[in-house]
């Protein structure tokens, strides 16, 4: 874990923003994509299925619904995204508070199969934690 970077403070308020969007009651976050500087997707989740996730997600952990990486990295070629790295960010359901966005099981598995290189999530307003693939 380590201090929000300020370079990536832009990132991180528009993946917050996404989050703030986000019609889900339960869990609100927002991701962003980016490759060599430039922003390439966004993502927003929802209580609506995905048959993409079911393939990553094991049946006792229920329906896989679309997380925010997922619909941000699904309708983009795998050469596009290898390389990426993806930012998360997750607001309380009020948007005043980030919370802890570390990506789950599944969405691991997908942006590893896309070939993601890294990925930012926040921890709450003023911490990210990172990891590498």
């Amino acid at each position: 874990m380590r201090i929000l970077p300020r370079k990536f403070g832009g990132i991180f308020q528009l993946a917050k923003k996404l989050a703030e969007s986000s019609t889900y009651g339960h869990f609100r976050h927002g991701a962003v994509v980016a490759r060599g500087g430039s922003i390439i997707s966004l993502g927003v989740n929802s209580d609506k299925y995905c048959s993409v996730g079911r393939e990553y997600r094991s049946e006792d952990r229920g329906n896989p619904t679309y997380h925010a990486e997922i619909r941000a990295l699904l309708n983009i070629p795998r050469h596009i995204t290898k390389g990426s790295i993806v930012y998360v960010a997750r607001c309380s359901k009020d948007g005043n508070e980030v919370r802890m966005s570390k990506p789950c099981s599944m969405c691991h598995a997908v942006m590893q199969e896309r070939g993601v290189r890294k990925v930012y999530y926040t921890v709450d307003n003023d911490v990210v934690g990172t990891y590498k693939f």
